[in-house]
């Protein structure tokens, strides 16, 4: 991560990532090949200028700079100062950064800083495509989790526990920058995780959940992909936050799902118990966060960034921490995408209209597959034929 800057502080580069033109093409094309050492930071750089898109303006060569000032001030707060010259030329450079900040009214460009560099490297991996769930542990092991629904808990802030068996954890240092680990939950699986400071988290199936060994700092910071239900132990003074891909949710101590699939246009964040608050992590400096009270669903719709509150019955999204759905005039087409998750399995509509049959009731997921499907073909009224091992087709 520390080559990043060079490429933050490059107006070339950054021009490229705004406004790319045959002769920026062509220049870090043939960059690229000469150095293919690169190629990651590259990507990562030109990830994390984009997040500072302003939607439909057009930025001058100033509000560039003044983007990109930004995002590397964002990283370069993160990292450790070595050496006193690199504080003072710091200094130095944030101080003329800031008198061209307000002199030509940036301050409509800002937004606080609320993600990390590590928080993009997250967002920007590949999924693992694999039948196994896993735990990729903050010192490079990958443990693999065997049973379906392996269970894993922190105790004493000296030892793991995964389903039955003990592993010991090493020592943290308080005063330095935490690995984190990933807990990566397939398809057909789900799981169960007891965080170091007594936070529960259900795991639902396609998942992902970055975590510390031990939480130091003023938050309690953690990073999903996917669907996850939290029990948050309450702590006042160290607030819980989960980092998604658009969104901040914090809270307190309170009991709350978010629904934050890569493929779905929306992130659903429903509301049990207590208080969350939610920002959009590109909002402007006055934007109001939105906050929930319990029995509220907050919709963040990825095209438009708008985030809609409607009342829900929390039961419709959350009785799947315990093996079953329940539906309430629901499109088939949303029982069908939970239905491939929960059992690792794909459908194919053989007439789109059939994705927006209305129908409602309730399932046990871990009743028998082919049950369950004959179940829900019962009450759409359709056919569903399996094509081999884990593919099946809909049709009137």
């Amino acid at each position: 991560m520390d080559n990043l800057s060079k490429y933050l502080e490059d107006i070339s580069f950054i021009c490229w990532v705004f406004e790319p033109s045959p002769e920026l093409d062509l220049k870090w094309a043939q960059f690229g090949k000469k150095h293919p050492e690169e190629q990651k930071n590259i990507l990562m750089a030109r990830k994390i200028i984009l997040q500072f898109r302003t939607e439909a303006k057009t930025l001058s060569e100033a509000d560039k700079i003044l983007l990109f000032s930004r995002v590397l001030k964002q990283i370069e707060e993160k990292q450790e100062s070595k050496k006193a010259i690199r504080i003072y030329i710091g200094i130095a450079k944030y101080a003329a950064i800031a008198i061209l900040f307000f002199s030509i009214g940036a301050l409509l460009f800002y937004q606080p800083s609320t993600v990390t560099p590590e928080f993009y490297s997250f967002n920007s991996e590949e999924h693992i495509h694999s039948d196994q769930a896993q735990l990729i542990r903050s010192n490079g092991e990958n443990v693999i989790l065997k049973n379906q629904r392996p269970v894993i808990k922190y105790q004493n802030q000296e030892e793991l526990v995964i389903n039955q068996d003990t592993l010991k954890l090493k020592k943290t240092d308080l005063s330095a920058k935490q690995a984190l680990n990933q807990l990566i939950i397939p398809y057909g699986k789900t799981s169960e995780l007891l965080l170091p400071d007594g936070t529960r988290v259900f795991m639902n199936a396609g998942s992902r959940l970055a975590y510390p060994d031990q939480f130091t700092g003023d938050t309690r910071e953690v990073m999903l992909s996917g669907e996850a239900f939290f029990d948050v132990k309450t702590d006042a003074k160290h607030p819980f936050i989960v980092l998604v891909n658009d969104l901040r949710i914090k809270d307190l101590g309170t009991r709350f799902n978010v629904s934050a699939y890569a493929a779905d246009s929306r992130i659903e964040t429903v509301l049990v118990e207590g208080k969350v608050s939610i920002r959009d992590n590109n909002a402007r400096l006055f934007t109001k966060a939105t906050e929930l009270i319990p029995g509220q669903l907050a919709a963040f719709d990825k095209q438009t960034s708008q985030i809609t509150v409607t009342r829900v019955n929390v039961d419709d999204y959350t009785l799947w921490t315990q093996g079953l759905i329940r539906y309430e005039t629901a499109d088939l087409r949303k029982i069908v995408k939970t239905l491939e998750r929960f059992y690792n399995i794909q459908f194919r509509f053989e007439d789109p209209m059939l994705e927006t049959l209305k129908i409602s009731g309730k399932l046990e997921l871990k009743e028998d597959r082919t049950e369950v499907l004959e179940r829900i073909a019962r009450t759409a009224s359709v056919r569903i034929t399996k094509e081999g091992d884990n593919f099946y087709t809909i049709m009137k």
